[in-house]
């Protein structure tokens, strides 16, 4: 059975006295030095002295947070004096020592701890890994909506292309008609030509015939004018 724990008591006392030296040594390295402002309140002694505003402390959520003043406390007390062997053949009695029963025992449970730490280790390995394909799923389900909107953006142009297309065959179907007409009313007019030039030969033919007929009644009046005039003589 081991010695009664005065020794462990007294390495207790020493690793808490090193524990508060650390945490004081931190905490004085941790003062802000006093700004003088004796220069500008010099140049500017009406106005009032500038309080800088502290930073706001910021605190996450979830999550155990601590400062570097704090990490000693959390560990676990060990003094390395506590151990000191002068003869190494003739250790002292004073030595912390645990029976084999209570080390296997103890040794059991920092076994079980360190297993249940690092599963709760894995656990947030999955966690992590969850997130990055979580992170993945989303910049997936982005480049969809990309894709979709990319998709819309195409049918919007193809539907502008046919609505561009059926404009155009309305101005084809309205630019066929237009030179039909205009082939129509050329043929008109070379008609209306033929037929001005068809009656103005009606005309001239008319006018010969009847320069004809006048020439030929002009003729009898001559010769019945011959007739009367010998019968009176």
């Amino acid at each position: 059975m081991p010695r009664p724990n005065l020794s462990q008591t007294a390495a207790q006392r020493r690793a808490k006295k090193a524990a508060e030296k650390v945490a004081s040594k931190t905490k004085t390295k941790a003062k802000t030095p006093s700004v003088s402002t004796q220069s500008t309140g010099s140049r500017n002694s009406d106005n009032s002295a500038i309080t800088p505003t502290k930073p706001t402390p910021i605190s996450l959520i979830g999550l155990n947070e601590i400062e570097p003043n704090q990490i000693v406390s959390t560990l676990p007390q060990f003094s390395s004096n506590a151990y000191l062997v002068k003869d190494p053949l003739n250790p002292p009695d004073s030595i912390p020592q645990i029976s084999q029963q209570d080390y296997e025992i103890k040794q059991g449970i920092y076994e079980g701890a360190i297993r249940a730490v690092k599963l709760t280790g894995t656990s947030f390995d999955l966690a992590r890994e969850r997130f990055t394909t979580e992170g993945k799923r989303a910049k997936a389900f982005s480049a969809g909506v990309k894709y979709a909107t990319d998709a819309e953006k195409a049918k919007g142009d193809y539907l502008d292309y046919q609505s561009q297309l059926e404009v155009n065959q309305q101005k084809q179907i309205a630019f066929n008609l237009a030179q039909s007409k205009t082939a129509n009313d050329q043929a008109r007019a070379n008609y209306s030509e033929q037929e001005m030039a068809e009656k103005l030969a009606q005309s001239e033919a008319t006018l010969e015939v009847a320069r004809s007929q006048t020439q030929e009644k002009q003729n009898q009046l001559d010769e019945f004018r011959k007739r009367l005039g010998a019968l009176t003589k």
